[in-house]
Formats: C-alpha cells, sequence, structure tokens
C-alpha cells in the first residue's frame, strides 16, 4: 500500500525559509522504507537554487516538472512549488533519467533508462509515473509510443513540462541532481498497487453531431479525412486555419475504434500540402469529431473528473495534471479548476496538481487491459 503526504511553498528567494517550510511540513521521520517525490514546480524555484536545495536535503530521489500553476493541501496558485511524497513499506520505487533526447536518440535512450530501473526490481511495475519534455522537434506522442513498446505495454501515466507562458522558453523536467528541457524522468511503481486513471476532456454537447473518417495519415499528421485534403474537409464545415499556426480553440476527438476511450488531440500545425500536425496519434481508419473548448466545459469535464474520482473510494493518494490549455482558456476566472480540486478534495485526501504541456493518460480498452494514450485539453488524474 502508499501512503501520500503533501507539502507547499511560495518561498522563492531565500533557501533556508522555503526549506524549512516544506521540510517541516512533510515530517520525513515518519516515512516508511521506501519513498519517492514527484515534484510540481515554478520555473523561478529552479533559478533560485529551491527546488536542487530540496532534492539534496529529502532522504529518496525526486522526478517533477515546471508548471504554468499548481494545488495540494487547501491552497493553489501560480509562482509556487508543491511537493507529494509516495511513501510504502511493500511498495517499491525505482527512479532513472534519460540523457537530453533528440529525434535520433530517444527510443535507444528511453529503452537504457527504463532497462536500468527495471534491472533492479524483483518484476515488472505495476504502473510507471514519468515526466516528458518538452521538445519541438519531438512530439510527445512519438515519446510515448516509444516508451511504451519498451515498457511492454505497463501503464504509464504523466505530463509533458509546462511553463509559465505559451512560449515554453522555461520548460524542465526536474530531478534529483539537476533539471533540463530535454531529458524525460521516470519512476516505475512495484508492488500491491492498483493505481485508477480518470481522464476527461470535452463535454458531449461541445461536440459536432458529424463525424468523419480519416482516411490518410502519418503517425501524428492528418493528411486526409472522407478523401479530401484535410484542410479542404475543414472549409467544408465552417473552419479555416492559416498554414503553420497552431489552434488552441478546435480540438478533434480521435476514436481509436478498439473499444478505448476516444481521445482528444490538439492542431499543432497545418501545412502548405493541407495536412495538419497534431499533438497526439491519429490513426487511418479512425474516427474524428470536431469539438470546441470553453471555460464552461472546462468546469463540467473537471467536476465530471472529481465525482469519479470520488466515487473509486481510493484515499491513499491522487494525482492530476490538467492541460494547460485549460488554464489559459479559463480566464478571466483560471484559478476555477483548481478551486474545485481544493473544495473537493481538501482535507479529505492527499493530493498533488499541476498544469500539464501534454497529458499522458492510459485508456481502457473494451479488453480490460489498458491502452497508453498521448492527450490534449484533458483532466488527467490517476489515483491510489
Amino acid at each position: 500500500m502508499i501512503e501520500m503526504r503533501t507539502a507547499h511553498t511560495t518561498e522563492i528567494d531565500d533557501i533556508d525559509d522555503a526549506l524549512e517550510e516544506l521540510l517541516g511540513q512533510l515530517n520525513t521521520a515518519g516515512l516508511k522504507k521506501n519513498s519517492v517525490g514527484i515534484l510540481c514546480t515554478g520555473y523561478d524555484f529552479i533559478e533560485t537554487g529551491v527546488t536542487a536545495a530540496l532534492c539534496e536535503r529529502l532522504p529518496f530521489k525526486v522526478i517533477g516538472m515546471t508548471v504554468m500553476a499548481g494545488a495540494s493541501g487547501d491552497a493553489f496558485g501560480v509562482y509556487r512549488l508543491d511537493l507529494a511524497v509516495l511513501t510504502s513499506d511493500d511498495v517499491l520505487f525505482e527512479t532513472a533519467v534519460t540523457p537530453p533526447l533528440t529525434g535520433d536518440n530517444y527510443e535507444a535512450e528511453i529503452a537504457a533508462a527504463y532497462n536500468e530501473a527495471r534491472g533492479k526490481l524483483p518484476g515488472d511495475p505495476a504502473f510507471i509515473i514519468s515526466f516528458f519534455p518538452f521538445i519541438g522537434a519531438l512530439s510527445g506522442a512519438d515519446i510515448l509510443k516509444s516508451f511504451d513498446k519498451t515498457a511492454g505495454g505497463v501503464p504509464i501515466w504523466g505530463s509533458v513540462s509546462s511553463d509559465m507562458d505559451m512560449s515554453y522558453v522555461h520548460c524542465r523536467t526536474v530531478w534529483s541532481g539537476g533539471a533540463d528541457k530535454s531529458v524525460l524522468a521516470m519512476t516505475l511503481v512495484h508492488g500491491p498497487v492498483t493505481p485508477e486513471f480518470v481522464v476527461t476532456a470535452i463535454p458531449e454537447r461541445n461536440m459536432r453531431d458529424s463525424s468523419a473518417i480519416v482516411t490518410e495519415s502519418e503517425g501524428c499528421t492528418i493528411k486526409k479525412v472522407n478523401g479530401m485534403r484535410f484542410d479542404k474537409y475543414l472549409e467544408s464545415v465552417d473552419l479555416v486555419m492559416r498554414v503553420g499556426k497552431e489552434s488552441t480553440t478546435i480540438p478533434l476527438v480521435i476514436n481509436y475504434g478498439d473499444g478505448s476511450k476516444p481521445v482528444t488531440v490538439a492542431i499543432y500545425a497545418m501545412s502548405e500540402d493541407g495536412s495538419a500536425v497534431c499533438g497526439g496519434e491519429v490513426p487511418q481508419g479512425s474516427v474524428l469529431i470536431i469539438g470546441q473548448i470553453d471555460g464552461d466545459g472546462i468546469l463540467e469535464t473537471a467536476g465530471e473528473s472529481v465525482s469519479q474520482l470520488l466515487n473509486t473510494g481510493k484515499k491513499n493518494g491522487l494525482l492530476m495534471f490538467p492541460c494547460v490549455s485549460r488554464y489559459i482558456m479559463l480566464s478571466p476566472r483560471q484559478d476555477e479548476e483548481m478551486k474545485l480540486a481544493v473544495e473537493s478534495f481538501g482535507g479529505k485526501l492527499p493530493y498533488l496538481m499541476g498544469y500539464s504541456g501534454g497529458e499522458i493518460c492510459p485508456v481502457l480498452g473494451k479488453d480490460g487491459r489498458y491502452y497508453n494514450r498521448y492527450h490534449n485539453y484533458t483532466f488527467s488524474a490517476c489515483i491510489f
């Protein structure tokens, strides 16, 4: 069984004060035999040395990411550091970090890191918590596909790092020993633990009535829909996107046809040939529905996730990584989703929340097994 405890600070400049606050909340002397830290932090805490000092002082390894905003306990907001500690006598945690990833080395480096951690365990992990880098030339979906193959389908849950703004300049993966914009960090969780994964994206009322078939695609690139160039298909439903532009307001709901829950992906860029590069994989033959994201829909799906999580009956720990687009699209009521989390879980179970640059969450197929999927726009959670 895993227990979880959390701590947070808004002290950016004074390392000693920040550590006193965090360590005072944690009571590390009462931890069980095995522990690991999960960290969500504003970039400024890295720059001032708070995160490095914290990782050095903690008697266990830490992995995490930069976020735009986060929450734990009874507080939420920006410019904060939130730490969750998972601790157990019978569950093992093994962490590993890759070197900086590129389009040429990512498959080999992920495999090497995973195999190093797996080799220290008596068997396959029950699931994996992982933080992916934000790399413009390397999609999170491709990273996940490679990781999934290496791990043999073991459920992988986690996030891509985010930043205080949409420039992505300060996105970092964090681990005991450093922070880097291009590395992947993972924690393999082995033992008697049965996590449940919850992911919601867009309410049905925000989806168009008509669906279409992806008739030509390659990886994350949609080329043709219903036999038409993708840009022409968009025009046929009164949507126009400019070449080279991304859209944060036109989510695509993709049904893979394997009985698993549909995945919502973003359009990252339109190409001269009419194709679109998306945030997740879009297989040929999948069904596509165009959706719409708005503030009311964001809060509605957040509420749906909260209800599902509370109905699991699990109370040992909860990790939540909603998409950073949700936080931005909620403006001017940006804090409402975090406020919902605090009101729903504060004082009831330990939780950690951070805004994600891309959500990694398994979905159940009709065969009863989990399929690892990469999402956009979603409220993603792992409860145990």
